[in-house]
């Protein structure tokens, strides 16, 4: 297999001591840099060019989604994971602005599980987007609080699978929580994007779309955007 290369930026040594040790346990993940700061984080990323960005989002210099949108101009093919201690909606907004694919967003305390950090790895570098549990399930009380929300079109299985593909779940892994064949899954998620009027597109492209609509259908996320995305810069 062919080994990730990897890069890892955050301002406290004893977070990227922590995090470079569950990622090398994985013998085909490779930590290439370090970094203490969003300018260094930016500057390596240009140098190195990884395959995986895993950034703090408060960093001094530079916030990490800020670095992230950078090291995209740079090397689109570099996938971001970003980690914070803030389950805000218009950070996540942020990041997924020009594009989710190959895009995570976890909060600090999911990391605490080893394999999860490992999870999401592979799966930002298989082209998914991934959103903490927390967000996801930030998102569905926000939707559910809607007189007439997005989930109401769907069905409870299809609101199940797209609670799923928000984490980054592929369907088979779908479809063993669900208690049901792969080939369902399939289908369900064609249902899906057909009642989200999302336009044609590889399954990839509209599982990300999938987690953009889910994001953005909400008037209470418009609100949080509209009041947090001036407040962003200021206080990352």
């Amino acid at each position: 297999m062919e080994r990730l290369r990897i890069l890892l930026a955050d301002d406290s040594q004893f977070v990227r001591m922590h995090y470079r040790r569950i990622l090398e346990t994985q013998p085909h993940f490779e930590v290439v840099g370090v970094a203490a700061d969003g300018e260094e984080a930016l500057e390596k990323a240009i140098e190195l060019a990884p395959d995986v960005a895993i950034l703090d989002v408060r960093m001094p210099k530079m916030n990490g989604i800020e670095v992230a949108h950078r090291i995209a101009r740079h090397h689109p093919g570099t996938a971001m994971v970003i980690v914070s201690a803030y389950d805000e909606l218009a950070y996540v907004m942020e990041l997924i602005k020009n594009g989710p694919e190959r895009k995570a967003y976890l909060l600090k305390n999911t990391i605490d599980d080893v394999a999860e950090l490992i999870r999401v790895v592979e799966a930002v570098v298989a082209d998914q987007t991934v959103l903490d549990p927390s967000i996801v399930q930030k998102l569905v009380r926000l939707h559910l609080r809607q007189s007439h929300s997005m989930m109401d079109d769907l069905t409870e299985m299809e609101a199940n699978v797209l609670e799923l593909v928000a984490g980054g779940y592929d369907d088979e892994y779908i479809a063993s929580v669900l208690d049901v064949e792969s080939t369902v899954i399939g289908e369900h998620t064609k249902s899906i994007y057909q009642k989200l009027d999302l336009p044609q597109g590889s399954n990839q492209d509209l599982r990300g779309q999938a987690v953009v609509e889910f994001v953005n259908r909400s008037t209470e996320v418009t609100y949080i955007m509209e009041q947090g995305a001036t407040e962003l810069q200021s206080d990352l």
